[in-house]
């Protein structure tokens, strides 16, 4: 999962990410509105965490901005601002989340992991995907009662494959993703991890669901 983090208190902002990187996402960050639609234009997140107070724009309106651009992605706000009616209007602007400040960051975890499932279009924390499950809290995958022990990375891969299940996802937009741009130039990266995952799946005896490679382009979550 990337994410845009836009927030101008900067020791904030790197703890904040220095702690989402540690639990496997790519955090970029916007310290004012302006890099923030910088960004938002150059890179395909799947959430941004939204600070209200910006030295250069009101987050509202980066919200709405947001929203217009990209209709599905996850917006979850951060702020001092917790009034009732100040939670509202961000509801109303487009966000999907309201988080008051000071955030407790094991509540933003749990935060980002419902935002998922509801991508998904599921509500309890276990995601069923051909003989897997998935537990999204504790981010274990489960054949039957056996739990098979992935990677941070790996584990990231699995969970933006089922995300996209049946849609064949080119190598670049898992980098993109799981990775970040600094390994851009490494699709070995890609080819490798995926080549871990399938062994494994295989090892733990798991058919269904398959990835698909097409060759050269991408992969694909098949369940059949």
């Amino acid at each position: 999962m990337r994410i845009l983090l836009v927030d101008d208190e900067e020791d904030f902002s790197d703890s904040l990410s220095e702690g989402l990187r540690n639990e496997g996402y790519v955090v970029d960050i916007a310290l004012n509105g302006e890099e923030a639609l910088f960004l938002y234009d150059l890179y395909p997140y799947d959430l941004a965490l939204l600070d209200l107070n910006l030295p250069d724009t009101d987050g509202l309106v980066l919200c709405e901005n947001f929203r217009s651009k990209n209709p599905k992605v996850s917006i979850c706000i951060l702020s001092a601002r917790g009034e009732v009616f100040e939670r509202i209007d961000g509801l109303d602007q487009g966000a999907d989340d309201y988080l008051s400040k000071p955030i407790h960051f094991d509540e933003l975890l749990a935060r980002i992991r419902a935002l998922w499932r509801r991508n998904l279009n599921v509500r309890r924390p276990l995601v069923e995907v051909g003989q897997l499950s998935i537990d999204t809290n504790l981010r274990m995958v489960y054949v039957g009662d056996y739990g098979i022990k992935f990677t941070a990375k790996e584990y990231q891969l699995l969970e933006y494959l089922t995300q996209n299940v049946g849609r064949m996802i080119p190598a670049e937009e898992l980098i993109l993703h799981i990775w970040g741009e600094e390994d851009a130039l490494f699709s070995n990266s890609v080819r490798t991890q995926i080549s871990y995952l399938r062994t494994k799946l295989r090892k733990a005896g798991v058919t269904n669901p398959v990835i698909v490679t097409t060759v050269n382009i991408g992969y694909t979550l098949v369940i059949e």
